[in-house]
């Protein structure tokens, strides 16, 4: 009887991997809509390069104090209930997206975005430390984030098809619709493994999890530990290197190498497949380190080092004559950015107790969309001043520091080389 149970057990974590990933590629989409029709609506609305950067901003304005409050929630009310709170809010400021007719209602409706898109990641990273021992949690991860990638690989050609046919209001109302039928399969499958009828008390045992319902640490207690300020500085100075090809990129195929609407929809998603690899491989090569005997913080710092080493070379691109070689040059770095991604995030999952991994990584995420909030006002000046030449050359720089400041605070952990805790 145990063995056809552990079965289950074994297939199910891999459908719920896989309705995550479903969902994170559908917040793609939505997210992504807004640069892909950034120069069309430059036309449509009348907007300038500060306009831009404003509907931006207000994305990542909600975004970063959402992401620390929907992780906390998430921690208070369970991964179940949190990401359907989240995609019903994310689909339907998605869908109103539509009704923008200027610069300020196309604010609005992308900070109404912010509030509900963050929440599927600490739902996501939760949900993977809870159904996976911590060998094969990177990877999970990595599937689960690499919905993101394949959300922004579809997005280009989608959006522009849909535009081209049905015009660019539709071009939000459609894909918004598409979380609201995903929801139910959702709410049907999912449960904490504690509650799932696939899971035996073997499983659990195995797992070491808490009991579904376990107190919420407090706010000064997460902020006490040394490790999660060094995870909330890295992500700081890390993620604002993706959400700058996430939301420029496009743009500047566009207005720079001038390809057409068409063209950013034949060429545009390659960057985010080779993102979608990093997300995949990054935790591979962590988990395999882990699976050869090395301690898991040691396996995951290792990856980030590498990462953090190679991004300099995105300076490059706003150099190149060749939009080919511009591309590939693309390519690489949206391909570190995931890999760190993944890595970062898991890293976070090993070092917390998972009744407060929901929390650490909303923190992580807030401070990383204050800093790319930050960042996206920075290049709006920037860009308009210097060109896209020197936004590369800023964007190049930040991995670096990110792995600098992670190193500093972890440190005395990577010495000892141990967990911090009897749940990693």
């Amino acid at each position: 009887m145990s063995a056809p149970a552990a079965s289950r057990y074994l297939s199910t974590r891999w459908w719920v991997v896989g309705l995550l990933f479903v969902a994170t590629v559908i917040n793609y989409i939505d997210r992504q809509t807004l640069s892909i029709l950034s120069a069309t609506l430059r036309t449509e609305l009348a907007l300038t390069d500060r306009d831009y950067a404003n509907a931006v901003s207000a994305f990542l304005f909600s975004y970063l104090i959402m992401y620390a409050v929907s992780g906390r929630l998430i921690d208070r009310f369970g991964v179940r209930l949190g990401v359907t709170a989240c995609v019903i809010w994310w689909s339907i400021a998605s869908m109103l997206t539509g009704l923008a007719r200027g610069p300020l209602s196309l604010a609005l409706f992308r900070g109404l975005l912010g509030i509900g898109e963050p929440g599927i990641f600490p739902a996501g990273v939760k949900a993977c430390g809870e159904w996976f021992p911590k060998k094969s949690r990177a990877l999970a991860t990595g599937i689960f984030s690499s919905g993101g990638a394949v959300g922004a690989i579809i997005a280009a050609p989608l959006i522009a098809w849909l535009t081209l046919h049905f015009g660019w209001r539709l071009a939000f109302v459609i894909p918004g619709a598409l979380g609201l039928l995903w929801l139910p399969f959702w709410l049907r499958f999912y449960r904490h493994p504690a509650r799932h009828p696939a899971v035996t008390p073997a499983d659990l045992a195995q797992l070491e999890l808490d009991r579904p319902g376990a107190p919420t640490p407090r706010w000064r207690d997460v902020l006490a530990k040394r490790h999660v300020w060094g995870l909330v500085a890295s992500r700081l100075f890390s993620d604002p290197v993706w959400y700058f090809y996430l939301f420029w990129l496009p743009d500047y195929l566009q207005r720079i190498r001038h390809l057409s609407l068409k063209e950013i929809g034949f060429y545009a998603w390659i960057p985010f497949l080779f993102a979608d690899l990093g997300n995949v491989l990054g935790g591979m090569i962590s988990d395999a380190l882990i699976r050869r005997g090395w301690p898991a913080v040691r396996a995951r710092v290792t990856v980030l080092v590498g990462v953090a080493l190679l991004a300099p070379f995105g300076a490059m691109v706003g150099f190149m004559d060749s939009t080919a070689a511009a591309v590939a040059v693309t390519c690489m770095i949206t391909f570190l950015c995931q890999a760190w991604s993944t890595n970062i995030a898991t890293l976070a999952a090993d070092l917390t107790d998972r009744s407060e991994t929901g929390t650490v990584m909303g923190m992580m995420g807030s401070a990383g969309s204050a800093m790319g909030l930050v960042f996206a006002q920075i290049l709006g000046f920037t860009i308009a001043a210097l060109g896209y030449s020197a936004a590369f050359v800023l964007a190049a720089c930040l991995h670096p520091l990110a792995i600098i400041t992670l190193l500093v605070f972890l440190w005395p952990l990577l010495r000892r080389s141990s967990p911090v805790s009897s749940s990693s």
